[in-house]
């Protein structure tokens, strides 16, 4: 399992969760989307611009 933190959002990525490869995304302690990190597209959930920012600087980071 990963869990990160950025721009105030956690991001969770579990290692032996279902196909496809995707986070979950949880804003003030509520999950707030699932996101494929393979075709980098919401799976379920809306994005927000804080949870935009978070996924885009892991991406950057090299995590995601």
């Amino acid at each position: 399992m990963g869990r990160w933190k950025r721009h105030g959002v956690i991001v969770v990525l579990f290692s032996k969760d279902h196909d496809p490869k995707h986070v979950h995304v949880f804003e003030d302690r509520k999950r707030l989307l699932k996101f494929n990190i393979e075709t980098w597209t919401v799976m379920e959930g809306k994005m927000t611009p804080k949870a935009k920012k978070a996924l885009e600087a892991l991406r950057k980071e090299g995590i995601l």
